[in-house]
C-alpha cells in the first residue's frame, strides 16, 4: 500500500477538539509505506502514543501541529518491536507539542526515586522515543514543550537526526534535546537550533536512572551544527561502565550557560570506569552569555561563571581529545577558561590548535586550566589578546601534572596594557 492521507480517514478531524489517536494509528497500521499528515483545520490531538512500523515513513506538513492532549501522560511517537528490531523508519516534519503545562511525568513527581529501573510502561516525558531500530531518520521537526527530552533513542544503528528546532518554554528541568543512550552506533546529528533546558545533545552510554533503556557503547557519532543563545549545555558525553568512542563535534554557535562539551560519569554507576576515546571538536564560535535572552529562560550568573567551555569531570578517563578552530570573544566578568581538566581526571593526549580568544572583560581569562593529569599536551597557533584595558590570563595554568608538552606559536597580547607576553 503506497500512501495514506490521514485527513481521508473519518476518525481524523484535526480540529483540535476531537481525539485523532485512533484514526492516526489506523493509518499507521494500514500497511502503508507512507502516511501523510497535511495541515489540519486546527491541530491533530493525540491521547496515546502513536506507533510506527518497519519500512514506514511519516510525512508531516512542517507547519502541522500534533499536540498531546491534556493529562494524556504519554510519549507521542515510538516504534513497534522494541524487543526485536525495527528497520527503516523515517519521520519528516511537524510541530510535536508535548503540552507540558498539562502533563506530569514520574521524573517530576516529588518524592519519586529516579534511580529505579527503566520500565517501558512509565511515562518519562519524552516526545519521540525510538528503541532498537536500524536505519532511523528524523528530520525537519519542531519539538515543543516536552516534560523532559525531545528525542530519546537507544539501541540504534545507522541513524540521522537533522534540521531540528527546539521551541521550549523552560517550564521543566531536564529538558534535553536529542538524548542518546547505550548501543547507538554510526549516526549523524546535524543542524539543531534553539535553547534547551538541559543538554542540547546527550551521549549517555550509561544513565543510572529510570531513563536507562540500555547500557552499552556509543560509537562513530558525528554532531555538526548546533545553535543556541543562552543554551544550557551543547553536548554531554557520559560514560560510567560503557565506553564512548570516535565522536566528532563540529560548528558550535551562540552562547551556553554551562558547557559546550562535558566529559564525565555523573556518578551514574558509582565505581565503574569512565572511558571516552577519540573525540574531535572542530569549529567553535561561542561565548558565555552575559544575561538571559528573555524572561522565560533560567539565569544564574554564578553558575555561568563556574562552567568552562570544555570540562573533564573528576574520575573521567579521556584517551584522545583534539580541539581546533576556536573563536571566542568574551565579555563576561570572571569568565571560566576554555578548557578545564579537573583534579582526579586523566587525559592521555590533549591537542589544541588554531584558537583565537579576545577578552573584553575586566578580569583575566585563562585558556587551559589543568588540575588533573595530562600525559601529553600539544598546543599550536593559539592566540589570546585582551582589549580595552582588560588583563590577560594564562595560556596554560597548571595546578596538576603534565608529563610532556609540545607548545608552538602561542601568544598572549594586551592591546592597551604594558606590552606583549609571548609563550613558547
Amino acid at each position: 500500500m503506497p500512501a495514506v492521507n490521514a485527513l481521508d480517514i473519518p476518525e481524523v478531524r484535526g480540529d483540535g477538539v476531537h481525539d485523532d489517536t485512533s484514526g492516526l494509528q489506523a493509518a499507521l497500521d494500514s500497511g502503508a509505506d507512507v502516511v501523510r499528515l497535511p495541515m489540519p483545520p486546527a491541530h491533530y490531538a493525540i491521547s496515546r502514543t502513536l506507533v510506527m512500523h518497519s519500512g514506514q515513513t511519516l510525512l508531516v506538513d512542517r507547519r502541522a501541529v500534533i499536540r498531546l492532549a491534556d493529562h494524556a501522560h504519554a510519549h507521542m511517537l515510538t516504534n513497534a518491536d522494541h524487543d526485536t528490531l525495527s528497520r527503516g523508519i523515517t519521520v519528516r516534519g511537524g510541530i510535536w507539542d508535548g503540552n507540558n503545562a498539562h502533563q506530569t511525568c514520574e521524573y517530576h513527581q516529588k518524592g519519586r526515586d529516579r534511580r529505579v529501573p527503566y520500565d517501558p510502561a512509565r511515562y518519562l516525558g519524552v516526545l519521540l522515543q525510538f528503541n532498537n531500530v536500524e536505519d532511523l531518520h528524523l528530520s525537519g521537526l519542531t519539538l515543543k514543550d516536552p516534560e523532559t527530552f525531545g528525542i530519546q533513542i537507544a539501541n540504534i544503528r545507522r541513524f540521522t537526526v537533522e534540521d531540528i528546532t527546539f521551541d521550549y518554554n523552560m517550564l521543566r528541568g531536564n529538558m534535553d534535546g536529542v538524548h542518546l543512550q547505550g548501543n547507538c552506533h554510526q549516526g549523524r546529528i546535524a543542524n539543531l537550533k534553539g535553547a534547551t533546558n538541559d543538554d542540547q545533545v546527550a551521549l549517555n552510554a550509561d544513565d543510572g536512572s529510570m531513563y536507562e533503556i540500555s547500557r552499552g557503547p556509543i560509537t562513530d557519532i558525528q554532531i555538526d551544527g548546533l545553535w543556541a543563545e543562552n543554551g544550557y549545555t551543547a553536548v554531554r558525553l557520559l560514560s560510567a561502565g560503557s565506553p564512548i568512542r570516535r565522536v566528532r563535534i563540529s560548528n558550535l554557535f551562540g552562547s551556553f550557560r554551562y558547557y559546550l562539551t562535558s566529559f564525565g560519569h555523573h556518578n551514574a554507576h558509582p565505581g565503574e570506569p569512565s572511558e571516552i576515546s577519540d573525540v574531535v571538536i572542530d569549529g567553535v564560535f561561542c561565548a558565555k552569555p552575559t544575561q538571559p535572552t528573555d524572561s522565560s529562560q533560567p539565569w544564574n550568573e554564578a553558575a555561568v561563571r563556574r562552567h568552562p567551555f570544555f570540562w573533564v569531570e573528576p574520575g573521567t578517563h579521556v584517551r584522545n581529545l583534539l580541539v581546533s578552530n576556536v573563536v571566542r570573544t568574551e565579555r563576561l566578568e570572571h569568565a571560566p577558561p576554555c578548557i578545564h581538566v579537573s583534579e582526579g581526571a586523566h587525559v592521555e593526549h590533549l591537542g589544541v590548535s588554531q584558537a583565537s580568544v579576545v577578552n573584553l572583560a575586566p578580569t583575566p581569562l585563562d585558556f587551559l586550566h589543568n588540575e588533573g593529569s595530562i600525559e601529553s599536551l600539544s598546543m599550536a597557533n593559539v592566540h589570546c589578546r585582551a582589549e580595552g584595558g582588560s588583563p590577560c590570563g594564562s595560556l596554560v595554568r597548571n595546578d596538576g601534572s603534565i608529563a610532556r608538552r609540545h607548545l608552538s606559536n602561542l601568544t598572549s597580547h594586551n592591546v592597551a596594557g604594558a606590552g606583549d607576553e609571548d609563550a613558547q
